[in-house]
């Protein structure tokens, strides 16, 4: 092993699976989890020991396909990345990079939030109440953290695709249930109970409450740095991806069959 090094890894998981993200000393957690892993792979060490920071701190349920942990490592990066999948739970690093001394994940370029939306919506109002959240506003009626003055939205973009809409969020950073009470405005528009108008009044600082979306369908897609990042998708990784897809294809075809025949005849004697 060599001098220690700055790591950082992509990681992706199912917030279903964990009671949050922030490490807990009773629940199980997306970090504790990635701690662990660490320590058992011999790269940290006592809970004390060793430089650990996360990205974003997702809220229970809440998935992640590109949030993004760091840590100093002895092991050079692709060989941290393999301690790291072979120990881990429920939680896949799938790509890695050497990063400066002076790294730290929660120094982003952009976030990337996606909210998948299951309802047959009017799409041209969700799309009207999008828009009205792009740029700098006031967002304190938007989360549940106090006020720091004006927040900035980059992006924010409504795809109606089969089945599902989507609505993506990208913003450098995020106050605590930002992306799910600004979609829960977006649904209260789309269903005729809040106005553009309240909208704008909100994001001018008034006081509105537009609750605050459930949090299962919601997924961090990525965290971007102005480091690259190389993609290493260990066999762990890629069988779990497989076993995943093809359950996920199963639950699928047994809820159509499952639809197809309760919606047949029933033949009563």
């Amino acid at each position: 092993m060599g001098e220690p090094v700055r790591v950082a890894l992509k990681i992706a998981y199912d917030g279903r699976s964990f009671y949050g993200h922030q490490r807990q000393p009773v629940h199980r957690t997306v970090e504790g989890e990635c701690l662990k892993a660490l320590r058992a792979a011999g790269i940290l060490g006592g809970p004390t020991e060793g430089w650990f920071r996360s990205a974003s701190r997702t809220d229970r349920g809440v998935s992640a396909i590109g949030n993004v942990i760091g840590f100093e490592s002895a092991l050079a990066p692709r060989a941290a990345i393999g301690a790291f999948n072979d120990r881990a739970r429920d939680v896949w690093a799938w790509a890695v990079a050497a990063v400066p001394e002076g790294f730290h994940p929660r120094h982003a370029v952009e976030r990337w939030y996606r909210y998948h939306l299951l309802a047959d919506l009017d799409i041209l109002r969700l799309e009207a109440a999008a828009r009205e959240f792009v740029g700098t506003h006031d967002f304190r009626s938007f989360t549940s953290d106090p006020p720091v003055g004006p927040f900035s939205v980059a992006r924010l973009d409504v795809a109606k695709g089969d089945g599902v809409i989507t609505v993506d969020v990208r913003a450098r950073s995020f106050r605590r249930g930002m992306v799910r009470r600004i979609v829960a405005a977006l649904v209260a528009h789309a269903n005729g109970e809040a106005s553009l108008l309240e909208i704008r009044r909100a994001l001018r600082g008034e006081r509105h409450d537009f609750g605050m979306a459930p949090a299962e369908p919601l997924v961090l897609m990525d965290v971007r740095y102005d480091v690259p990042f190389e993609v290493v998708l260990k066999p762990k990784v890629l069988d779990e991806w497989r076993r995943r897809s093809r359950a996920a294809l199963l639950e699928t075809e047994w809820l159509e069959a499952f639809r197809a025949a309760s919606l047949a005849p029933v033949d009563r004697p």
